[in-house]
């Protein structure tokens, strides 16, 4: 079985300030898990899928109902001692595309992630996860807790990713809004 997931890929500006905070992480903490996929991005679920051929064409139709939205970002946050990321504003049009996408997903797949359940998710961008150390988490948390990271971002695309076995996650299908 194959996982896939769902996500909105930033672009421009924003997407190259996220690229740079990455290749900070990267060179003063050596961290770099996030890059497995190498786009800035709001992820809104993922799953597996036994047909990934036939996930791709028939999200076609879910994604024709989802219109172009806006993602605010204000500050940096983190999860326990493990991810630093970008918050991103939980709103009615953010949360109405994650509800269709996890529908379209529960009927589509198997095994979704619970983290992205609709009482769990929490939408951000990730910049720093998994391969942060504690020591280098505080570092990093100190440097970072007070910048004012601000931007807003029309998207007009959407992306289903594929994971692979190698660790990168790469887009395997765009869908434009």
């Amino acid at each position: 079985m194959d996982t896939v997931g769902i996500v909105a890929n930033l672009h421009g500006q924003p997407y190259r300030d996220v690229r740079r905070l990455w290749a900070l992480f990267e060179r003063k903490y050596g961290c770099k898990a996030i890059q497995a996929y190498s786009h800035p991005h709001v992820s809104f679920q993922a799953a597996k899928t036994r047909d990934i051929a036939r996930l791709k064409a028939d999200f076609s139709t879910a994604a024709s109902q989802i219109r172009p939205f806006e993602l605010e970002v204000n500050g940096v946050r983190h999860f326990r001692k493990e991810v630093i990321y970008l918050p991103v504003k939980r709103t009615r049009e953010l949360q109405k595309i994650h509800k269709l996408v996890k529908r379209f997903l529960e009927t589509h797949c198997q095994n979704l992630f619970e983290l992205y359940a609709p009482e769990h998710w929490i939408p951000h961008v990730t910049l720093a996860m998994e391969d942060l150390t504690e020591d280098d988490f505080e570092k990093a948390w100190i440097q970072l807790k007070g910048s004012r990271v601000r931007f807003k971002q029309r998207i007009h695309q959407i992306c289903m990713v594929k994971f692979h076995t190698d660790g990168r996650i790469r887009i395997a299908k765009r869908y434009q809004l």
